[in-house]
């Protein structure tokens, strides 16, 4: 009896799925699909440019599409309007690129209908598209075979496991603006093609971006970027190029790293922050014909670099008021009950309180190197 009901239920299952004896369903021919894999917003006046993006086969190429609207819902509906015999579906979409001036003008408004669109997913990874617009990356980068798209898996990758730029999603950006006022935001820049040569453009991260109330507000150098990452405890793979008394470059690559943020407490004000960094990398390249490396030395100038870096990154997080390092969340920890007696939102306290950075690094193979 209990195999008849398990043979009924999975014929009902079949007829549920294939849409037959009258029940119907959602379901498309893959050949009908057009999968929508990179996203572009551009804020014009009165509304806004949309540009999406899609692998193509052989015969078709790279898919671009294009449509201005009152909103992202307004363009995505006439850029469906558009493909006739196809369908858009952007389910699956695996990243968003947003023009500088946008970022500047905010980002509320996207995050907002991310949030509520019934197709898209928060775990999307954004970019900040560097002193450009997300139109020109999505229309010129690559050539009728090889688009955006290629290009950003390529990018995807290099920021998974670089430490100056690492992806940040949508889920990230509102979290942290929801917690500290100021999120991070990984930054993209439009780069010629070294392989290709001519106008042809690849996209590359290019560091991090600091966002305040949804708005882009200072780009990190690169050196300031790298500390965000280990301040942040997001380390990855990093460059740093020190010079020897003698002034000859060294390239160290960092593969480690970690901080320690303690609050220093007089009564119940906050007077300072204490930052311990530990480090972990190995000497990569030495200029040509260079005597082996002082370890020592080596060590002592990377950690100096590094200490000014973090007191640099420390220093935009108060200038701007933005606690975009999530400082707050290690003062909480530490003491629940007078980080809620503050009598400042922590961000207007940042300008006021002392620094005390430490660095503490240590380099592995240090005679392993290439000539260069």
């Amino acid at each position: 009896m209990r195999r008849l009901a398990a043979l009924g239920l999975a014929a009902l299952q079949l007829l549920l799925l294939t849409g037959r004896g009258g029940v119907r369903t959602n379901y498309r021919e893959v050949e009908q699909l057009l999968v929508v894999q990179t996203l572009g917003l551009d804020g014009k006046e009165g509304g806004v440019t949309l540009t999406l993006a899609a692998k193509g086969d052989s015969e078709q190429g790279v898919r671009r599409m294009k449509a201005p609207g009152s909103s992202v819902t307004a363009a995505m509906d006439r850029i469906r309007a558009s493909i006739y015999e196809e369908e858009l579906f952007s389910a699956h979409a695996e990243r968003v690129l947003v023009g500088e001036k946008t970022a500047e003008a905010g980002l509320d408004s996207f995050l907002a209908w991310l949030e509520r669109s019934p197709e898209m997913r928060l775990d999307l990874p954004l970019y900040v598209v560097r002193s450009d617009t997300a139109e020109r990356a999505m229309l010129e980068v690559g050539d009728e075979q090889h688009g955006i798209c290629d290009a950003m898996d390529t990018a995807d990758r290099a920021a998974q496991r670089r430490g100056d730029c690492g992806l940040t999603t949508a889920a990230d950006i509102l979290r942290d603006n929801a917690r500290f006022g100021s999120a991070l935001i990984c930054a993209l820049s439009l780069r010629p093609a070294a392989e290709q040569g001519g106008d042809t453009l690849t996209a590359a991260p290019s560091g991090y971006a600091v966002l305040r109330g949804g708005k882009l507000v200072r780009f990190l150098n690169a050196e300031q970027a790298v500390a965000a990452g280990i301040l942040k405890n997001r380390p990855g793979l990093s460059e740093i190029t020190v010079c020897d008394r003698f002034g000859r470059p060294a390239v160290i690559e960092l593969t480690d790293g970690s901080s320690r943020i303690r609050p220093v407490w007089e009564g119940g004000a906050l007077r300072g922050l204490q930052v311990e960094v530990q480090l972990r990398g190995s000497v990569a390249e030495l200029s040509a014909g260079s005597a082996p490396p002082d370890t020592d030395e080596l060590t002592a100038l990377l950690e100096e670099k590094l200490a000014s870096a973090v007191s640099a990154a420390l220093q935009a997080s108060r200038e701007l008021r933005a606690d975009y390092l999530g400082l707050a969340s290690h003062v909480e920890r530490a003491d629940p009950a007078r980080f809620r007696a503050l009598t400042q939102p922590f961000p207007d306290l940042l300008p006021e309180l002392q620094l005390e950075v430490t660095v503490r690094a240590r380099l592995d193979h240090a005679r392993d190197r290439k000539e260069v």
